[in-house]
């Protein structure tokens, strides 16, 4: 058997399997106990946390916030954006990376596939001089043609007409060293199960100003609220 699917998901390693039956006998809830097996578990939340932003080379000011995958991540942070937000992205993108910034109180702009990396690189240069934009979204490395993208120069551009800029590393990450300091950009999404990591797990890094203002993303039921404040009276 020849597994062909490595783009979509990968198999976990077994160093990965082995540290899971490890810590198993301790899971227990995270953040909402003070029992012995519930520390045990929100420290190695946390650690991984920690290890996360070392592994992604990211500034000491960004958060790590972990969600289901790269799609989610993205989708996080559009919901995030504030109103009137301008994105730009390419056609050639995953459609995670296009559908997410579809949103009423967005303005999106789709620029044609270039020809080469020398040719994005002056295509978004052309459209930031002539109409602006708050985000620029872009791959790292394409799941159909495999082509890597010039995210360091992007990002340059990016910042130099005042624009953010936000790194789809799905496919980037499995293969290469990946460093949000170090490319320059402001946010990195990625997908644990595209990177021998099993169960669905993805991670958004960057910085915190626009997250923290914005509403929460998923949100608990009522009820769930109100007893959290009962039981905080007691």
């Amino acid at each position: 058997y020849t597994n062909l699917d490595y783009a979509a998901s990968t198999p976990p390693l077994a160093e990965v399997v082995s540290a899971l039956q490890q810590f198993l006998p301790y899971y227990s809830s995270i953040h909402r106990g003070t029992g012995f097996k519930s520390q045990i578990a929100t420290a190695a939340y946390e650690g991984a946390r920690s290890a996360v932003h070392a592994f992604f080379g990211a500034r000491p000011d960004d958060v790590v916030v972990f969600t289901r995958n790269t799609t989610e991540s993205i989708n996080l942070l559009a919901g995030s954006l504030p109103d009137g937000t301008s994105i730009v992205t390419f056609a050639t993108e995953h459609h995670a990376n296009l559908l997410p910034w579809r949103r009423d109180r967005l303005h999106v702009t789709s620029l044609a596939a270039p020809r080469s990396a020398e040719a994005a690189v002056a295509a978004l240069d052309r459209h930031l001089d002539r109409a602006g934009a708050d985000l620029v979204a872009v791959t790292g490395a394409s799941n159909v043609t495999g082509e890597l993208w010039p995210v360091r120069e992007l990002a340059h551009v990016a910042h130099a007409h005042g624009a953010r800029i936000l790194l789809d590393a799905a496919q980037l990450a499995p293969h290469f060293p990946v460093s949000v300091a170090d490319f320059g950009v402001d946010y990195l999404a990625a997908s644990g199960h595209k990177m021998y990591a099993p169960f669905g797990v993805g991670v958004l890094i960057g910085r915190p100003d626009w997250l923290q203002r914005s509403a929460p993303f998923l949100r608990r039921s009522e009820e769930r609220r109100v007893g959290k404040e009962c039981r905080s009276r007691w």
